[in-house]
């Protein structure tokens, strides 16, 4: 099924696009005052969930669905998005405040927000502490809802990031995220008569995901950059069928060019369920694959807006799976974009 519609789904995007294009922190600029940046876009977006019913305005999912053992159908829309950081440095160029677009996992559909300081610590690195707060998330009450129309309720999505950057001045980067999700009415299973409230209970979705994740940046004659990253993950859930632990590989490079400045990602990972899923009598394992490639391309005519840095154009390609050994839980994303970026330093 294909609906059309707009939305501003900023996450959702920024995950794969990005408003910068290094992994490791930006640098706290060495004069005090405001900084950030603002890269609108314009694209064409296709989803497959059966488990999130929409973010914001746009609908991710079918409300009605026939069988518990078909993968979901595609979505589609066109799509603006905001992606934004506004910050402030403080004299002395060693501490920053902000607020500002947090990049996530696309296939969690979270509109994260972040609060944060970032600190400059000398020889130590630079740490960053920050709030993460989410958007308006709808996911079905019950999904395994068949036959009738499905009711939808709020995920909430909250929690508090630490990063550590330039480790005693090295590359290297640490990072650790807990984030407590809150489902406002929680139904899985309940409409499936077969099942026991043991049973229901193993399928909840509400708990708290725990994430570390270590990069290291390579640079090459000045213009080249390469970023390995692994990200090691538990979602401690209520529902034990639903709790998991995953791990991702992830690979970033960057051509620092002018006028053109390229980006490319690529990530492979995979979970592994705690329990056995009491509607399909076997444990959920997911595999799951993304590849992106975003251009930057310097402005001729040296435009800015505001007194920001010379604006760039930017087009994007994007798609993420996750194959699950139970088709009901597979998920796919494909993406395109373009648009402008702006930043002030």
């Amino acid at each position: 099924m294909i609906k059309t519609g707009f939305v501003v789904a900023a996450l959702v995007i920024v995950s794969l696009v990005g408003a910068n294009v290094a992994l490791a922190l930006d640098p706290i600029p060495k004069q005090p005052g405001f900084s950030g940046y603002v890269q609108p876009g314009l694209g064409y977006m296709s989803i497959k969930s059966n488990m999130v019913a929409k973010v914001l305005s746009f609908d991710l999912s079918d409300q009605k669905i026939n069988n518990l053992n078909d993968e979901p159908d595609s979505q589609s829309t066109m799509l603006f998005s905001l992606p934004f950081k506004l910050a402030y440095t403080f004299q002395g160029g060693r501490t920053q405040v902000f607020l500002g677009t947090e990049v996530g996992d696309l296939l969690s559909f979270d509109t994260a927000q972040q609060l944060a300081v970032k600190q400059d610590v000398g020889s130590l690195g630079v740490m960053q502490a920050g709030l993460l707060f989410s958007g308006a998330t709808r996911v079905w009450k019950d999904p395994y809802v068949t036959n009738q129309n499905r009711d939808d309720t709020d995920r909430r999505n909250m929690g508090a990031q630490f990063t550590w950057d330039k480790i005693f001045g090295s590359n290297l980067e640490l990072e650790y995220s807990a984030r407590k999700i809150d489902i406002g009415s929680e139904k899985s299973g309940d409409s499936i008569l077969t099942l026991t409230n043991s049973d229901r209970d193993r399928l909840d979705r509400s708990g708290v995901v725990h994430q570390v994740s270590a990069a290291y940046q390579f640079k090459f004659a000045e213009k080249h950059q390469v970023t390995p990253e692994i990200a090691l993950s538990y979602a401690d859930l209520d529902g034990e069928a639903m709790a998991n632990t995953g791990v991702d590989l992830k690979l970033n490079y960057t051509y620092f060019g002018d006028p053109v400045t390229l980006v490319l990602n690529g990530s492979v990972g995979q979970a592994d369920y705690d329990k056995s899923n009491p509607i399909y009598g076997k444990t959920r394992n997911d595999d799951r694959y993304g590849v992106s490639a975003t251009a930057y391309y310097k402005n001729p005519w040296g435009w800015k807006l505001f007194g920001s840095e010379p604006m760039q154009f930017f087009v994007t390609g994007a798609y993420s799976v996750t194959n699950s050994n139970i088709d009901f839980y597979n998920q796919e994303a494909l993406l395109g974009m373009g648009g402008v970026a702006f930043r002030w330093k």
